[in-house]
């Protein structure tokens, strides 16, 4: 029974451990080329003159740039130290400690931004001209560097408490009470939090936009196309984010719960799958909300893909100045000599056209 049961667990742990690579080799290149050419996008597009214009673009825009750190700190120092063979958190304290800084610095950033985007969205639709007013470019500028400030101040425990260990993780926690808050800081930051403010603010716009559509006359709210095109944008992005972060709620939830039980009372099944499902989840999962914000903007609002054309255009037309210039100096040769000609026929051709 012995060897049947080695025979059926082998095969299946092996490809396991291929698929662990895979992540690390395939998926985790292709998200961060992917991601990084996105926000890099997304940040041209919401610079555009038409989007500075609107609180709710200032916000995605904002949540870009945490995007594109994230993404940098995250995922491309981790496919350097696979595919390098070298993890600096293993003995660099200050590399430990500011990597997983960035990351948190970044996640908390991208999430608030978000939920300050809904909030935005949320108050747009309202009835009161005085919550309207909040959704004015210069409110989401102030509250965008509030935000900053607060989502800096929240990790700052790792720089203290932070230090890299040879054994269990590279890098870890080493005091007691910065484990208590970081416990509390994952599941409030990361989980409630960011999941009942997006949910709910979310669920409450629909409701005031299916109450606004029912009003006539003056009780109506005047919502522009952009307006409208940008709350479908925000509400697939929290969708994205309930999709794509469920399953790293799960995994930390089992984590917690297991992390007193020794490796060595482990079948070598159970640690296959959950260093597999660490990778897949922590390494690939947490990081696709940061990634694929492009593609949801692009698959959602007409508005943003315009904006996206006419900036293909412009650099397809920088990189073509001189066949412009040569066509407008034929067209003008073609012209000028022929205006000449009908002014020498005919002298009344001035009068004529002044």
């Amino acid at each position: 029974m012995s060897n049947i049961s080695t025979s059926t667990i082998d095969p299946i742990i092996i490809r396991l451990n291929i698929a662990r690579a895979g992540i690390q080799q395939y998926g985790q290149p292709t998200l961060f080329t992917i991601g990084i050419i996105g926000c890099i996008l997304n940040i041209l597009i919401f610079l555009r003159p038409s989007m500075r214009k609107n609180s709710c673009a200032i916000y995605f825009h904002a949540s870009s740039w945490a995007n594109f750190f994230c993404l940098t700190w995250g995922v491309l120092a981790s496919m350097l130290a696979f595919f390098t063979n070298n993890n600096p958190s293993n003995y660099s304290d200050v590399y430990c400690k500011i990597r997983n800084y960035m990351i948190n610095f970044s996640q908390f950033s991208s999430r608030a931004f978000i939920i300050l985007a809904c909030l935005d969205r949320f108050l747009l639709c309202s009835t009161s001209v005085r919550q309207r007013q909040f959704c004015r470019p210069i409110i989401a500028i102030k509250m965008v560097v509030f935000a900053t400030l607060i989502c800096a101040c929240l990790p700052i425990y790792i720089l203290i408490s932070y230090k890299s260990r040879q054994i269990i993780m590279p890098c870890m926690v080493t005091t007691q009470a910065a484990n208590i808050y970081e416990t509390i800081s994952i599941w409030m930051l990361n989980v409630t939090i960011p999941t009942l403010s997006m949910s709910i603010l979310s669920w409450l716009t629909i409701r005031r936009l299916k109450a606004n559509a029912k009003r006539v006359g003056r009780e109506k709210i005047r919502v522009d196309g952009k307006d409208s095109q940008l709350t479908t944008m925000l509400i697939a992005q929290v969708l994205l984010y309930m999709v794509t972060n469920v399953p790293y709620f799960v995994f930390i939830f089992y984590a917690k719960i297991n992390e007193n039980i020794p490796s060595s009372s482990k079948s070598l099944y159970r640690i296959t799958i959950e260093s597999f499902s660490a990778t897949l989840i922590t390494s690939f999962f947490y990081y696709v909300f940061n990634g694929w914000s492009f593609f949801v903007y692009t698959l959602t609002a007409p508005s943003f893909r315009r904006e996206l054309l006419m900036i293909f255009s412009r650099l397809c037309l920088c990189k073509t100045p001189h066949n412009n210039d040569q066509h407008t100096r034929t067209r003008s040769e073609r012209i000028h000599p022929m205006n000449q000609d009908i002014a020498t026929i005919n002298p009344t051709y001035f009068i004529n056209h002044e």
